[in-house]
């Protein structure tokens, strides 16, 4: 199943009065839920969709608690989670607080297996 993508314009903000230069933008289609993903593992092994659903549960609220508790969680090959985010900038090293910290964000990096399988995809236009 390919990638779609649909077709936008966008100015260059730094000339303005040039005419828009056309980009490919990659777009969603369909979604994978919790359930999805059970179903599918209870579908290839002998373990209930239940089972594996309160499994990806618990594995995920571990990795949400350790992401907030500022640990990196290395998923395998699969992907890695970080907390990152942004602060003001103050004159002094002493000035910096907690309260400096402006935004907080999650880091995703793929693994190599997302890289790999990325590598393999093929993209078709939205029509």
């Amino acid at each position: 199943m390919p990638i779609y993508f649909n077709v936008v314009p966008r100015k260059n903000p730094l000339q303005p009065q040039d005419p828009p230069k056309y980009y490919a933008n990659i777009v969603g289609e369909g979604k994978t839920t919790l359930s999805d993903l059970a179903k599918h593992a209870g579908s290839v092994s002998t373990v209930s969709k239940a089972d594996i659903l309160a499994v990806l549960e618990s594995t995920f609220s571990k990795i949400a608690d350790d992401v907030a508790d500022g640990k990196i969680v290395y998923v395998g090959e699969y992907f890695t989670l970080q907390a990152g985010g942004s602060s003001e900038g103050k004159d002094t090293a002493d000035e910096v607080n907690a309260a400096s910290i402006k935004s907080v964000r999650t880091i995703f990096r793929p693994g190599k297996m997302i890289k790999d399988a990325l590598k393999l995809a093929s993209f078709q236009k939205k029509t």
